[in-house]
């Protein structure tokens, strides 16, 4: 059974896709959106060695979110 989780909680090496936000209706999550996170859409963990901000490989780039930030996201590990 997989669970869904925040953005923030996700370990290097596991592939998730994107749940949708915590405040769908939010401004942020509008940007968010527009950034490339979508339902649907798969997202991992770069293999970087910092911690805060956390860079995610979405959708052929790289984005850094502060932990605070991906927070708001939702995922789950498939």
């Amino acid at each position: 059974m997989t669970t869904n989780i925040n953005l923030s909680e996700i370990r290097e090496g596991h592939d998730y896709c994107v749940l949708g936000f915590e405040l769908e209706s939010s401004e942020y999550a509008r940007k968010l959106h527009k950034m490339g996170f979508v339902e649907g859409t798969p997202v991992k963990l770069a293999p970087v060695k910092i911690s805060d901000p956390m860079i995610f490989q979405i959708r052929g780039s790289r984005v850094a979110l502060r932990k605070t930030e991906a927070m708001q996201i939702k995922v789950k590990e498939f």
